[in-house]
């Protein structure tokens, strides 16, 4: 089957379309994240465990130190 340069446009298109929609959702999400983090690493409960360590940020590892 062979594509012709308006089909190939509209593949193109919808593709964008979906990926753009998609980028929506994951700065919603990000964002959320990013919320809870904040809220988590506000606490009042200093120098007792788990509050001894500060909150990690979006993209850093819950871990901590080890």
């Amino acid at each position: 089957m062979k594509l012709t340069i308006t089909q190939l446009r509209e593949i193109v298109r919808r593709s964008l379309k979906e990926a753009a929609a998609q980028g929506k959702i994951q700065k919603a999400y990000r964002n959320s994240y990013k919320q809870m983090i904040k809220k988590a690493s506000t606490g009042g409960n200093k120098n007792t465990p788990p509050f001894t360590d500060k909150a990690a940020g979006p993209g850093k590892s819950g871990l901590g130190p080890l």
